[in-house]
């Protein structure tokens, strides 16, 4: 039953969002390519990817912004997870599924206007200890932290940016 309620409200986002969010470029550096290719696991790529478009189309749509004039190219710089992702418990038995580590991202957007004009938004945030942790961490929770805090300031700099 639970499964049909968070169906249909993927059902309800897809239909809702606008296009220009569900065709935002989110691209990953080459090292967190890497990452993904040797260590974390290609599908966590696209858990992130969808993470960042989501949070990006709701903070915008929190603002009712249009995107007449502007595209966002994001890229994901790096993310680490506070427990071990599939791939990584597949590959190294002896891990533990309930360890917990620090974690985080860093993003970066550029926005591009019809002018032509680009502006950049940066945000890097990692737990420093454990401590900072804030409830039950799953495996991407200071990512989707940083995510959110990230989508924040590319809807202010959206905002900000002449149309």
């Amino acid at each position: 039953m639970r499964i049909r309620y968070l169906l249909a409200g993927a059902a309800v986002f897809a239909f809702a969002a606008p296009a220009w969010a569900q065709s935002t470029p989110v691209s990953f550096s080459a090292e967190f390519q890497t990452s993904l290719e040797e260590d974390l696991g290609v599908r966590e790529g696209e858990v992130l990817r969808t993470a960042v478009t989501e949070a990006i189309a709701h903070e915008l749509g929190q603002r009712g912004i249009s995107s007449q004039g502007l595209s966002i190219d994001v890229t994901i710089v790096d993310a680490e997870p506070n427990r071990p992702t599939m791939q990584q418990l597949f590959d190294e038995p002896s891990l533990d599924s309930s360890s917990i580590s620090i974690g985080g991202a860093e993003l970066r957007a550029v926005l591009h206007n019809a002018s032509g004009q680009t502006s950049e938004v940066t945000h890097r945030r990692y737990n420093h200890s454990l401590a900072d942790l804030n409830g039950p961490a799953s495996t991407w929770t200071e990512a989707r932290r940083a995510i959110r805090q990230f989508a924040v300031k590319v809807a202010d700099a959206y905002v900000a940016t002449p149309r």
